[in-house]
């Protein structure tokens, strides 16, 4: 049932192993290390008076201080009283600066990952899920921002208490401390155990959590679609799949995390409860005073709440380790379509050797998403400068993989492809582009006004070269009915548009770009017979002196082509110009005579 489908969790890059995610984790801190060091200060001086307070008790029971319960007890609990609020302060600066801290490294966190994301290939996002990437990017973000400031806080004010009380009961008495550390081996073993078990847990849970984003974020996003199939409850379902099998790892590492730290609280208390009947004999034998009895019960509370504490910490730096594997794993991976590092620059002018802009030579590709699918095989044509090519051919033939290895957005198999001359893995990915403008047949419209979605193809345009474009691809008159002209919102994905409208767009766009070479995915399929024409005589001005690459799907535009290319299973089954290829009993003529261009 579509409801119910199995989807496998994402698993990008190399996993990074235990002993170096923690020190990795803790680099991201490196910037906030003032902060992070007056919060540490904080800290030490207001667990240091948590542990004065016991001494001082014990000071006062055993009468070292020269101040009597009775007589001097007003001025005994002012000075408490005052000296609680000094640690107040204390506790109120380490909130504050760890806190602080921590907003700035979750902040610091998610602007590496969305750069690391936003570079990957696009093969990268062929098979990742955008869902569990936003999920990365805001849950697993948080979790880890938690774990390297906040609990990083708490787990050093506990451990410093748990030091500092061990420390102070073995002043007390050697004997009864050595007692309550016999049980500790056994903790850090169990620890090492289960907190092993819990990453695992924790990482599980994030995947899960993930894939309901993406269910979320895929429904969400094609909610018309969603409607019009009626199929509101099979997404509900399918939603409620994935958060309950986060829940249920949730309640898993839950049951696991409870049955870990009641087991300790058991051991530590057990033996304190042990150790005070000790004690209690030992003050009834004479051989330990009340005062010190007192102080060293205190000392145990306070390690073995701090311990408790601790333990809690150490179940939520599990699940840090957990989020820190899927961020790590996004971060650790690198792309494989990058500028050379002695990039070639472009040159103005084409080479000597060859009048083609672009060129295929014997090029073969399948997409890494299906490297058993072959796209294309041992491919050759070229582009001459100034030309208008059409590319046809029927539904898989490869048309829309050829105007994506142009822009080197994937890199050839076997073979080469040539920009002027120039292997495309020699130049400068950024440049070439720039050399570029492309008009999909469904094109991308952003969640910002009319004007920015067209000054994103040149945001240094005039107003001139602004307003020329919009005339060139038929927007004035649309434009001039909104009541905020340029600057309306056309909402998420471009709601508030129709197709015709977002394709315009698209073109005014391409036109303001004013590049070298035009890609057009059928740029005019989504407009009216009225505004197609318009558009295509403004491309068509546009397309003077470019090089120009139409993959075609109406016969109107490949009877205007200098060159038309048949393709069928990523080869070249004929090429030449419209008329040519109708004189020919070949493929493009059956394309013709049943209406598939």
């Amino acid at each position: 049932m579509f409801g119910r489908r199995k989807e496998k969790s994402s698993h990008v890059g190399p996993k990074p192993s235990l002993k170096k995610l923690g020190p990795r984790i803790l680099q991201f801190t490196k910037p906030q290390a003032l902060l992070l060091t007056g919060g540490f200060i904080a800290l030490i001086l207001a667990s240091g008076i948590n542990l004065l307070f016991p001494w001082l008790i014990k000071e006062l029971l055993n009468g070292n201080t020269g101040l009597s319960l009775t007589d001097d007890l007003k001025t005994i609990a002012i000075a408490l009283v005052g000296l609680f609020f000094i640690q107040s302060l204390f506790f109120y600066f380490r909130h504050l600066m760890f806190h602080i801290a921590g907003y700035r490294v979750v902040s610091d966190i998610r602007k590496k990952l969305y750069t690391s994301m936003i570079s990957q290939d696009i093969s990268f996002f062929d098979q990742e899920k955008v869902g569990d990437l936003l999920s990365r990017l805001s849950t697993d973000t948080q979790v880890l921002q938690r774990a390297v400031t906040v609990n990083l806080s708490v787990a050093a004010r506990y451990l410093f208490q748990v030091v500092g009380g061990v420390i102070l009961m073995m002043t007390i008495s050697p004997t009864l401390s050595l007692s309550i550390l016999a049980v500790v081996p056994v903790m850090i073993f169990a620890g090492a155990i289960w907190g092993k078990k819990l990453r695992k847990i924790s990482k599980n849970m994030l995947d899960k959590t993930g894939e309901a984003s993406t269910a979320a974020e895929e429904s969400l996003g094609s909610v018309k679609t969603v409607r019009s199939f009626t199929g509101e409850n099979r997404e509900v379902e399918r939603y409620a799949d994935a958060i309950d099998a986060a829940l249920s790892f949730g309640v898993e590492r839950s049951k696991f995390g409870a049955m870990f730290s009641s087991t300790m609280v058991f051991l530590m208390h057990s033996t304190i409860a042990v150790i005070l009947c000790i004690g209690i004999q030992r003050v009834v034998s004479g051989t330990m005073s009340e005062g010190d009895l007192t102080a060293f019960v205190l000392y145990a509370g306070i390690v073995s709440v701090s311990f408790v504490f601790l333990i809690g910490v150490w179940d939520d730096f599990m699940s840090a380790l957990g989020a820190g594997d899927r961020i790590f794993a996004v971060l650790d991976q690198v792309a494989s379509v990058t500028t050379a590092q002695n990039a070639v620059e472009i040159p103005t002018t084409l080479s000597q050797r060859s009048s083609a802009l672009v060129e295929f030579e014997n090029v073969s590709f399948n997409y890494p998403s299906r490297p058993e699918l072959s796209v294309l095989q041992d491919l050759s044509f070229q582009i001459k400068q100034g030309e208008t090519l059409a590319l046809v051919g029927p539904s898989g033939a490869g048309k829309s993989t050829i105007a994506s290895l142009i822009p080197r957005f994937y890199d050839p198999i076997e073979g080469s492809v040539l920009y002027k001359g120039i292997n495309l893995k020699e130049l400068s990915t950024c440049e070439l582009r720039q050399e570029i403008a492309v008009v999909e047949q469904n094109p991308q419209v952003f969640s910002v006004s009319i004007k920015d979605n067209i000054l994103y193809g040149n945001p240094e345009a005039t107003d001139a070269e602004l307003i020329n474009a919009i005339k060139s691809a038929n927007l004035e008159e649309f434009i001039d009915q909104l009541p905020e002209g340029l600057n309306t919102l056309v909402g998420n994905r471009g709601i508030r548009l129709s197709g015709g409208e977002k394709q315009r767009l698209a073109i005014a766009r391409a036109i303001i770009k004013d590049a070298s070479l035009l890609i057009l995915d059928e740029a005019t399929s989504s407009l009216d017979s009225v505004n197609e024409h318009l558009v295509q005589q403004a491309l068509e001005k546009l397309m003077v002196g470019k090089t120009c690459l139409i993959i075609a799907h109406r016969l109107s535009t490949v009877q205007h082509a200098d060159k038309v290319i048949v393709l069928r299973n990523g080869q070249v089954v004929e090429s030449g110009t419209h008329s040519s290829l109708l004189a020919e009993d070949g493929l493009y003529k059956n394309l013709v005579n049943h209406q598939l261009l």
